[in-house]
C-alpha cells in the first residue's frame, strides 16, 4: 500500500464511526499479534483496515487510539512519554461473525485490544481549547477556485446513503476512489477531496494546524476540492501526520496551508476558543510482545 493510500485509509476510518447497527462493546478479535516495528527495511508506516482484518507497522500508539476512538490526536491527553517513540506492527483478524461492512465494529475491536494488550483505561472530559473557527474570507461567501458543490447526481446519491445510515438500515461503507466520492491525501502537501462535507473538511484539517477545526461556513452539502500547500516539517505543535523521512513537498513554492485554505477554497480559518470533548488516558502500559 503507498503511503498516498494510507493516509487515505486512515482518515476514512476515523470517519467510519457514524450511526448504524448497534455494536457489542464486548465485540473482540479472534487472532492478534503485536511486534515491536523493524525499522531497518525501510518501510514507511502503514494502517490499514479491512472487512476482517487490521493491520498496522510503524505507528505510534498516539495514531492508533486516535483511529480507535475516532478523536484528533490534539484532543488526547495523559500519553506517556514512551508511547510517542516506541513504535508496533500489529496484525489482527476479526470473527468470522462480523458484518463484513460494519467499520464500527473494527473500531470497537481496536479499542478493545487496546484494553487488552496495553491496558488502556481512559475517562472523557470537556476542556476550554484553542481552536480555528473555518469561515468564509469574503463576505460575499464566493468560492475559490479550487472549491465546487459536488453533481447533482452525486449529491443525491450521497444524501440517500446518509439517510440509510442514520436509520440504522446500512452500515457505513469505506471512503475511496469512486466516482462520487474519494478521499486522497499526500502529506508532501497536496489533497484532492470529492463527496465531503464541510464538517469532515475540518476534521481532516485538523492534525495539519495543531487545534480542532470546527466548520462556520453553514454549508451543509457535499463538495469536491483540492488543496495544495507546503507543510510546516518538524512544527512540534502539529500533530501526525507527519513527513516520513525523506519525503519531501510535491511543489516547494507552494503557500502555507492557512494561505493555500484562502486563497485555493475562499475560506480562511480563524483562531478561537471553545469547549472540546477530550479523551484523558488514566493507564496505558508496554504491550506483552508476541
Amino acid at each position: 500500500m503507498t503511503l498516498w493510500k494510507g493516509i487515505a485509509v486512515l482518515i476514512a476510518a476515523q470517519f467510519a464511526a457514524t450511526p448504524g447497527p448497534p455494536v457489542d462493546p464486548e465485540t473482540r478479535f479472534d487472532v492478534v499479534s503485536v511486534k515491536p516495528f523493524d525499522a531497518s527495511g525501510g518501510t514507511a508506516p502503514r494502517m490499514s483496515m479491512s472487512a476482517d482484518r487490521y493491520n498496522v507497522a510503524g505507528v505510534t500508539l498516539l495514531g492508533i487510539v486516535s483511529q480507535a476512538l475516532s478523536v484528533p490526536p490534539n484532543r488526547i491527553a495523559g500519553l506517556p512519554d514512551w508511547s510517542f517513540k516506541e513504535r508496533y506492527t500489529i496484525a489482527a483478524k476479526a470473527p468470522e461473525r462480523t458484518p463484513s461492512t460494519n467499520s464500527r465494529a473494527m473500531l470497537v475491536m481496536v479499542t478493545n485490544l487496546l484494553k487488552d494488550r496495553f491496558k488502556m483505561a481512559t475517562h472523557s472530559e470537556t476542556r476550554e481549547m484553542p481552536v480555528f473557527d473555518m469561515v468564509f474570507a469574503r463576505n460575499d461567501k464566493r468560492f475559490g477556485p479550487a472549491f465546487k458543490e459536488s453533481s447533482a447526481e452525486c449529491r443525491a446519491a450521497l444524501a440517500a446513503r446518509a439517510e440509510e445510515v442514520r436509520r440504522g438500515s446500512r452500515a457505513a461503507g469505506r471512503i475511496g476512489p469512486s466516482e462520487c466520492e474519494s478521499v486522497r491525501i499526500n502529506p508532501g502537501g497536496t489533497a484532492s477531496l470529492s463527496g465531503v462535507r464541510m464538517d469532515m473538511l475540518a476534521q481532516i484539517l485538523t492534525p495539519y494546524v495543531g487545534r480542532g477545526v470546527i466548520n462556520k461556513t453553514g454549508l451543509t452539502g457535499y463538495y469536491n476540492l483540492t488543496l495544495k500547500w507546503t507543510p510546516e516539517v518538524g512544527n512540534a505543535s502539529v500533530a501526525p501526520p507527519v513527513l516520513p523521512p525523506g519525503t519531501l513537498p510535491l511543489d516547494p513554492d507552494a503557500p502555507n496551508l492557512f494561505t493555500a485554505v484562502q486563497e485555493q477554497l475562499g475560506l480562511k480559518l480563524e483562531s478561537a476558543r471553545a469547549p472540546l470533548d477530550v479523551v484523558v488516558i488514566d493507564h496505558l502500559e508496554k504491550p506483552t510482545l508476541d
